[in-house]
């Protein structure tokens, strides 16, 4: 990290320590591991309907959006009463196989960003718990099969034939209509393919941010470039998490595990180190101004993907320490700069409910997100963070 960005996170660190440092000793593991699935479903769900829409569509919703003024200061206890699922059906009205399935999708509909995990959840099951590449890619290659209707079939297809590409490569097939190199997935962009899908790794090593990098590294054959390594170090942040740490500790543990040795590569910077100090310069130069961080990262990544994988990494980091890591105002400040936003509020929430445990979550944003997976898919995140746990 960069002087400037060291001191100022050194100094964030100080000023959060009594609230990072709070023992929350009625939260249990498994209420973190909780915490992480419907934290990261519940941020999905609150992305999903304004997911690369128009700013001008999305002022059209009612209630109206947030729109933050050029040198309007963030107040965490508006930002937290502006949380708030919304309907589909107003921007997105129909079944889309990236984003959410059913036409006019009623308020805690997941998108593609939560059936990844989900996707993950099934090979876990069936690998007795052991992060196995093989089952995982044979889950991708059976997914569609499963589905309940026609509609669902194509929709499945269509989503899923990059991985399934991938997938099949991986479990040796070498016939080029069907298999792929995974190299060659998404042009080979390091993308967040990683963080919509390894994330609730880290329940299976808490406290434990090495095992739990090495684990998503070698199970993650659908992140390329440096994204793996990105994506691994997020799992590994949330390993920390998990083990009830604060903040700083959470932050840390990011950037400085490094198995691998990424940093230590000549004539090159880490890119977790880069994006790292560049989330925590653009809060600091934002002086808890929204309009002037969402500014900074339109200047940013301009000519970037908005789902490569830096993208949601320096949304997440940079709307938390903007917010002083208010855990509900930094998760709605995350959709508010808008793109992909189902993408960073899902990083964002999963962070956050690993940190703080399910109950941080208010019934208005989880029951709905509950009620929507066992209605679409019969799953209970409940229940997946006991058998996590274990």
């Amino acid at each position: 990290m960069r002087t400037t960005s060291r001191r100022r996170f050194l100094q964030l660190s100080a000023a959060l320590l009594p609230l990072s440092a709070h023992a929350e000793s009625d939260v249990t593991l498994t209420d973190r591991i909780s915490g992480l699935l419907y934290g990261s479903a519940i941020g999905d769900a609150l992305g999903g309907p304004i997911e690369f829409q128009s700013t001008e569509a999305i002022a059209q919703l009612r209630p109206q959006p947030k729109v933050w003024q050029k040198d309007e200061l963030f107040d965490a206890g508006a930002a937290i009463e502006r949380l708030q699922l919304r309907p589909y059906a107003p921007l997105r009205p129909k079944s889309e196989s990236y984003g959410q399935w059913g036409e006019n999708a009623p308020a805690g509909t997941i998108t593609d960003d939560t059936r990844h995990k989900l996707i993950l959840l099934e090979a876990l099951h069936q690998s007795k718990g052991a992060p196995h590449k093989p089952t995982l890619a044979k889950v991708y290659m059976d997914w569609p099969s499963k589905a309940l209707s026609t509609e669902l079939a194509g929709l499945n297809q269509d989503w899923l034939e990059e991985w399934r590409y991938a997938s099949a490569w991986v479990l040796g097939v070498r016939d080029p209509t069907i298999a792929r190199p995974p190299e060659r997935l998404w042009q080979g962009l390091p993308t967040c393919c990683g963080q919509m899908t390894s994330l609730p790794l880290a329940a299976l090593y808490p406290g434990k941010p090495v095992n739990a990098y090495r684990a998503c590294y070698e199970l993650s054959y659908f992140d390329n470039s440096w994204g793996k390594d990105v994506n691994a170090a997020l799992v590994a942040g949330l390993s920390t998490a998990l083990a009830g740490k604060t903040w700083p500790e959470i932050i840390q543990s990011i950037q400085k595990t490094d198995p691998y040795h990424y940093s230590r590569i000549r004539y090159t910077t880490r890119q977790v180190d880069h994006w790292l100090d560049l989330a925590l310069k653009l809060s600091n130069e934002a002086e808890k101004k929204p309009a002037k961080l969402f500014a900074s990262l339109e200047k940013t990544f301009a000519q970037t993907i908005k789902w490569e994988a830096q993208v949601p990494f320096v949304v997440a980091i940079s709307c938390l320490a903007l917010a002083d890591y208010d855990p509900l105002a930094a998760l709605q400040l995350s959709i508010e700069w808008g793109h992909d936003a189902d993408s960073y509020a899902s990083l964002l929430g999963a962070f956050v409910g690993a940190k703080h445990g399910v109950k941080l979550f208010p019934d208005h944003l989880r029951t709905p997100v509950h009620e929507r997976l066992m209605a679409d898919f019969d799953v209970d995140f409940s229940n997946e963070a006991q058998f996590l746990g274990r």
